[in-house]
């Protein structure tokens, strides 16, 4: 990200004169323009740069902007100022030469970042710049619960029970850096709400699931970023809902859902050989406000006994996902062996019996490849045909799914109050692009599905890389697919 982009300064400071007289503070340059002229007292020095210690980080409100500041050097001239994020230390998010005591710049969530400031000279009081800058090293990571050394995950969270009193927080566990974890049963966080995450963005720990039995499940919001999972030797669902929910949960105002409030979340993951479902409802009643997934790759290897089941499978007890979302993801199937839906909801399950007064599935940027291929990409009759119903399908490719069908079977029935915003998608299957659903009255109704195939660099192998005009012209599909 350039400069333009990224930082806007703040460049006025206090005098000193005027700060000692109104506000006890120390100014940030040694010049004034007013009537009268205030000249440093350090003259003929070489300066040093500020304190590490001193350096200040505020972030806004809303957590996506910064304020660095530092205290004046008397006899400054400046400082040069450069910001880097760990992960990618090559290109400065910011490099400049600041001629106040603060800037404010944009923030992103669990980045690592260094600060390096050095004080520059001033020539007009004959003194030197800084010998040497200092740095400061800082991040954006919420705060941590504990760190996970490496080994059986499921072995630290038998010898370290999370505290019952933390019900209702949100628990960070940090992963080692390219550590490797072994899961060797199921591990089901009941009622408290956790985040399992690498801390570091850009060196993600790797969980092997090691057993037949091996899972993750919850009954609570769950987030998990910055994580490989390896899942080839389970049979078990990669993610399931928890068998024995929590009771606390259980909305007998609403058709008695067991109601998930708090996110569940894949951030930035890849989630390698899930034999059985991504996400399963173990038969129960739950209702899950909001389900995301962002910037993952997810493998599929489903073996013979997916046939009559979904990827996300939240229809045996009665229940259904609210929301919805995948954004810059991609969905692959490595093997031949049916599964009738992507998503699968009960045929009762709509926001209203759940107390909410809209529902949703949002589609963006993604890179789907023989994923039921001959199945249905979403079944959720509870849904369909109803204003509260909203669909935002937009710049995904699929291929070889959903019985070419996508956008039929992903909206159902239309009803013309609900959201239903579909563009510059691909539906190629067998072939060909599809013809289903691309009439004036029904599903995809944008004219702006894309034509040519997206031959895929090697799908087979897993590389996604559209070669197609139009999906390259548009830059359609998971980005990491896309050159630069």
């Amino acid at each position: 990200m350039n400069k333009s982009e990224f930082v806007s300064y703040t460049r006025h400071c206090l005098l000193v004169g005027m700060a000692v007289a109104l506000l006890g503070l120390g100014s940030c340059a040694d010049t004034y323009d007013g009537d009268e002229k205030f000249e440093s007292s350090v003259k003929n020095a070489q300066l040093t740069s500020p304190a590490e210690g001193d350096i200040t980080i505020t972030p806004n409100t809303d957590g996506d902007r910064m304020t660095i500041a530092w205290p004046v050097v008397h006899g400054a001239g400046g400082y040069d100022v450069a910001l880097y994020d760990l992960g990618n230390e090559s290109v400065a998010l910011v490099h400049d030469t600041i001629d106040g005591c603060s800037f404010s710049t944009s923030r992103e969530e669990d980045v690592n970042y260094k600060l390096v400031i050095r004080t520059l000279g001033n020539k007009q009081l004959n003194n030197s710049d800084a010998a040497a800058a200092t740095e400061k090293l800082f991040n954006s990571f919420e705060a941590s619960f504990a760190s996970i050394p490496e080994g059986d995950l499921l072995a630290y969270f038998t010898s370290n029970p999370i505290p019952d009193d933390s019900v209702g927080m949100n628990l960070n566990y940090d992963l080692v850096p390219g550590g490797h974890y072994e899961l060797s049963g199921l591990l089901d966080f009941g009622k408290h709400t956790v985040t399992l995450r690498t801390s570091s963005k850009t060196n993600n720990a790797t969980i092997t699931y090691s057993s037949s039995g091996s899972g993750l499940a919850s009954s609570s919001g769950f987030k998990a970023k910055y994580i490989d999972f390896e899942c080839g030797a389970s049979n078990q669902p990669f993610f399931a809902l928890s068998e024995n929910p929590n009771p606390d949960i259980l909305d007998a105002d609403h058709q008695n859902h067991y109601q998930i409030v708090d996110p569940i979340s894949f951030i930035n993951c890849n989630i390698s050989n899930v034999n059985r479902t991504f996400m399963f409802d173990n038969k129960v009643k739950y209702c899950v406000k909001t389900f995301s997934i962002s910037n993952c790759l997810v493998k599929f290897t489903p073996d013979d006994k997916m046939s009559s089941s979904a990827y996300f499978q939240i229809y045996d007890g009665g229940g259904f996902i609210n929301d919805f979302t995948a954004t810059n993801c991609t969905f692959w199937s490595a093997t031949e062996n049916p599964v009738n839906y992507f998503i699968r909801y009960n045929n009762s399950g709509r926001c209203d019996r759940a107390g909410y007064s809209t529902n949703s599935i949002n589609l963006r940027s993604c890179t789907f490849y023989n994923i039921a291929r001959n199945g249905q990409m979403a079944n959720h009759s509870g849904f369909d045909g109803r204003a509260t119903s909203n669909y935002v399908i937009t710049n995904n490719i699929f291929v070889d799914c959903g019985s070419g069908q996508v956008p039929r079977r992903i909206v159902g029935r239309l009803n013309t109050s609900a959201v239903v915003n579909f563009s510059y998608n691909t539906y190629w299957y067998e072939g060909a692009p599809e013809t289903e659903g691309f009439s004036t009255d029904s599903y995809d109704q944008s004219h702006t599905a894309l034509q040519t195939d997206p031959a895929f660099v090697d799908a087979a192998n897993g590389n996604f890389t559209p070669t197609g005009s139009e999906q390259v012209a548009r830059k359609t599909g998971d980005p990491r697919w896309i050159a630069e």
